[in-house]
């Protein structure tokens, strides 16, 4: 599960959809562009879809979140955000698999 934070609120979300979020949003940037996207969340402790508008001056923080394990229905919203990012154009926007970073490596000073 990923927390997702956004215009105050945070609400709870797949990792693959977490991390097919930020992609779209990195896309959305390099084309200087925006756009509305429904994501399925669970915000307090309701399962809910949530409209997000994503482009150059979202600020949106997604961070790991290791206490909930609620089944939230993902494989539509991820290939939709996919085929969003391909439409966009020739930025080339890859996923990146989550399991594969040291999180304990992580360096946040540029905060």
């Amino acid at each position: 599960m990923r927390i997702l934070s956004y215009s105050g609120e945070s609400v709870l979300t797949s990792d693959r959809v977490g991390e097919a979020v930020v992609d779209y949003a990195r896309a959305l940037i390099a084309e200087n562009t925006t756009d509305v996207v429904d994501i399925p969340v669970l915000f307090e402790d309701e399962v809910m879809t949530a409209s997000m508008v994503l482009g150059p001056a979202s600020q949106l923080i997604v961070i790991p979140a290791h206490t909930h394990e609620a089944e939230l229905r993902d494989e539509i919203t991820v290939a939709r955000l996919h085929a969003k990012i391909a439409a966009l154009g020739p930025h080339p926007v890859l996923p990146i698999d989550s399991a594969m970073l040291d999180h304990d490596e992580l360096n946040f000073d540029f905060l």
